[in-house]
């Protein structure tokens, strides 16, 4: 019975450190996808998720880089900028303030 109580403490304490190791595993990860720097391309109106029913949470101005993910991601479909799109970039629009903008409202800063 003591074998079998250590064995299940040693498994619990394996699990625990598993699972802690995943999430700051997982906040790396979130860390590097802000990896990127975005231009905005004209002064526009930043939304809570990739389309504008989201709710607008902010804005940026044209000309100003922001921190942003490096990959656009799917989302509804908007004409903004000179062109129409359904994906969206998440940039960082202030302190750590993150939301979402048309692809074609951005370039990507080198």
């Amino acid at each position: 019975m003591k074998r079998l109580t250590t064995a299940v403490a040693a498994l619990a304490a394996a699990a625990a450190f598993t699972t802690g190791f995943a999430g700051a595993a997982q906040a790396a990860d979130l860390d590097a996808a802000a990896a990127c720097s975005a231009v905005a391309v004209e002064n526009r109106s930043v939304w809570a998720g990739p389309g504008a029913s989201t709710g607008e949470v902010g804005s940026v101005t044209a000309g100003s880089t922001y921190d942003a993910d490096c990959a656009l991601v799917p989302g509804a479909s908007y004409t903004a900028c000179g062109g129409t799109t359904d994906q969206w970039a998440r940039v960082n629009y202030s302190g750590d303030d993150w939301g979402y903008l048309p692809g074609t409202c951005v370039s990507w800063a080198s």
